[in-house]
């Protein structure tokens, strides 16, 4: 596994290639097949999520991606099937995204290949109590190596790297699988020489649910300037005695993050679910970050007791550097 993190001594990398968006599209797809998959959750996990490496080969998307952009996948085979899947009342064969978790030279190491992280969406219908499973997660999850895989894309630019990535520090945020980018991002860093800071901040609920563990640690051990943390909410406290968020983590270290977000040429991305910036949010205040400006008519202790439907979050979100302040949530 660790062959996908750090690349081979004889071989010379590929600068990042220029943004390129919707190369294929819902009327012309292309047809990838899946070279390997491993899982990424604990086998004891109830989130079942899965590494899926597809070959590109021969396509226009071949080393033309970017870590930061999503694919889209058709939905197909069973789960797409209403007699199989009947509590899912609106199949449709729309497209659903997933964000690209490999660094722009694929897993292989020539851009021929790209990797998704995908978690099976498992629930149950409110009144009926039947099963409902997410059509394209589970499609994907279930396909073996040699299965074909309908895909668009790539989509997306505003989550990339800065052209000049070298020159930068970085504070990461992730919830779930929110994660996904950051291990492409990860890659490409230290394996072009990075020396500047990053920081990866990670929440899940229970430890089993912990993805790409073995390769941040991988990087964590080799490299001084990594610094990982996990936000372990339901098997961790914070200070007040209530479970431990990414804000928690943010806030445990905040004597060396906030000076150095501070910094111009600090960036801060979000990823995973919307919930995280109810938090992330106040701490930015509450350290008096240059990423976000406090809106007018409003203070802090306002802004630390708002209710997530409050329509004042949109005004909050408004405030940031978008510049320096990414964000991908949902």
């Amino acid at each position: 596994m660790y062959r996908f993190l750090s690349q081979p001594d004889s071989l010379q990398l590929d600068p990042a290639p220029e943004v390129a968006v919707n190369l294929y599209n819902k009327k012309k797809t292309f047809v990838a097949q899946v070279v390997d998959k491993y899982r990424i959750s604990h086998a004891s996990s109830p989130n079942h999520c899965w590494h899926v490496i597809l070959d590109i080969k021969g396509s226009e998307m071949a080393g033309k991606y970017r870590v930061g952009q999503s694919l889209g996948v058709f939905p197909d085979g069973r789960f797409n099937n209403h007699k199989f899947n009947h509590v899912h009342q609106s199949l449709t064969n729309q497209v659903r995204l997933y964000s690209i978790a490999s660094a722009c030279w694929g897993d292989d190491w020539h851009g021929n290949t790209v990797s998704l992280c995908v978690k099976r969406e498992l629930g149950e219908d409110a009144e009926t109590g039947e099963l409902v499973m997410g059509s394209t997660s589970n499609f994907i999850c279930d396909a073996q190596p040699g299965d074909s895989i309908n895909v668009t894309g790539p989509v997306g630019r505003s989550f990339l790297l800065p052209e000049d990535p070298l020159n930068y520090h970085y504070v990461l945020v992730a919830t779930g699988t929110g994660i996904a980018p950051y291990r492409g991002m990860i890659i490409e860093l230290f394996n072009q020489g990075f020396e500047g800071e990053v920081w990866l901040i990670f929440g899940v609920p229970y430890s089993t649910d912990i993805m790409y563990d073995d390769a941040f640690t991988y990087f964590s051990e080799r490299h001084p300037n990594f610094h990982y943390h996990t936000a372990i909410s339901r098997e961790k406290r914070n200070a007040k005695g209530e479970r431990f968020y990414v804000q928690d983590a943010l806030e445990e270290n905040q004597g060396q993050l906030a000076p150095l977000l501070e910094k111009p040429n600090c960036l801060m991305y979000l990823c995973g679910l919307k919930g995280m910036e109810y938090g992330v949010y106040p701490w930015l205040y509450r350290i008096k970050s240059n990423l976000v400006a406090l809106p007018e008519d409003m203070a802090l202790d306002q802004i630390e007791k708002l209710p997530r439907d409050a329509r004042e979050w949109i005004r909050i979100e408004r405030s940031r550097d978008k510049k320096r302040l990414l964000k991908e949530t949902y």
